[in-house]
């Protein structure tokens, strides 16, 4: 991020899109492991970084599996501590 930046500011996709936008915040030293299982599932969607120091996570996720990354991001966090920022 830009110094003095301190918010997340992406538009918002509207109807239509490619993909859902969903954003999670983790502990930072989560990041890897978060990224690693999402993007293990082929298919399901894309996983990046948003900002490394909060643990900001955002999964483009493809139209047809939005449950399915409903249901993993649920799964996880009885594995690590995962907030939903948008699903």
């Amino acid at each position: 991020m830009a110094s003095g930046q301190n918010k997340i500011s992406f538009p918002v996709p509207g109807e239509g899109t490619d993909s859902h936008r969903t954003l999670l915040r983790v502990a930072p030293k989560d990041i890897g492991y978060l990224v690693m299982v999402v993007e293990g599932y082929e298919g399901l969607g894309v996983a990046r970084t948003v900002d490394q120091r909060a643990g900001i996570v955002e999964i483009l996720v493809s139209p047809d599996f939005v449950d399915d990354a409903r249901r993993l991001v649920e799964a996880m966090q009885k594995e690590i501590e995962i907030k939903i920022i948008r699903i």
